[in-house]
Formats: structure tokens, C-alpha cells, sequence
């Protein structure tokens, strides 16, 4: 199965992100589920590891919801992935194969190890991003309604 945190998580932001530059404050759990497509009580634990890692702020009360907890420029893509995906990686690998040849008995560590490289890529290339610059991008593309 797919792993869809870090994409939904990064959606999230970036709603928030942009009703912070519109002069919002915060932006309601059932205003962002309704554009996620999803329910209020969903977003809302997408958004608790947010605001334990410092990313987001929760208001509770009828005018509360999620605000950014800093600037949208302060905020990288790999926080935010950290943040979403915890300690899961990138791919699982299988269990263990019967040492029956090199092949059998080296491919799982091999695969451990290009996990690894592929992880430590992805992750520095998300460190050089930030929720500000995802939003600039995420702009620049034409508009197409599906």
C-alpha cells in the first residue's frame, strides 16, 4: 500500500501556509478537511504530530484551527516530512531470504543500503526546500481542473 502521509501532510501546509499570507490566522480542521477530501477528526491527527514538532499551532474554540508556528520560509520540506512520516522509511524491505547462495544471503542488507542512499538523497534534497518555496512552485504550474 502507498504511503500517503507526506503528500496529504504537505497539502495541509501549504493550505495553511497560504491563508497566512492572505492575513489568516488559522484555518478550521473541517475547512481543510473539506479541501483534502477527508474529515475534520482526520486532519486533526495529521496536524498532532505538526504541532508537537513545532511546525503548526492548534487554537481550540469556535474561532480556533491550525496556524503556522513560524514563517513559511522558516519552514523546510523535510520537516515536514520528518514530521509526517516519523520514523517509517522510504521502502521496506523484505524479511529474510534462506542463505542458500551470495545472492540470497547479501540481498537484504544490499537493500538496506541503497535505501539508505535513496533516503539520505531525498532528505537532503527536501532540506533545501522550504513551505514558502513549495508554495512559489506549486503556483507556477497552469491551472488544470481535472
Amino acid at each position: 500500500m502507498i504511503d500517503l502521509r507526506f503528500p496529504t501532510t504537505l497539502f495541509t501546509m501549504q493550505l495553511v501556509a497560504d491563508a497566512a499570507e492572505s492575513g489568516r490566522s488559522t484555518v478550521s480542521s473541517t475547512e481543510l478537511a473539506a479541501k483534502l477530501d477527508n474529515n475534520p477528526s482526520f486532519v486533526r491527527s495529521l496536524a498532532a504530530p505538526l504541532v508537537r514538532d513545532g511546525l503548526l499551532t492548534s487554537v481550540r474554540g469556535r474561532s480556533g484551527g491550525l496556524g503556522l508556528a513560524r514563517s513559511a520560509s522558516d519552514i523546510t520540506l523535510r520537516e515536514i516530512y520528518r514530521s509526517a512520516i516519523a520514523d517509517k522509511r522510504i521502502w521496506d524491505q523484505r524479511d529474510e531470504m534462506p542463505h542458500v547462495c551470495e545472492v540470497t544471503t547479501k540481498a537484504c542488507r544490499y537493500f538496506e543500503t541503497l535505501t539508505d542512499e535513496i533516503e539520505d538523497a531525498v532528505v537532503a534534497m527536501l532540506g533545501d526546500k522550504t513551505l514558502s518555496d513549495s508554495l512559489a512552485d506549486l503556483r507556477k504550474l497552469p491551472f488544470v481542473d481535472d
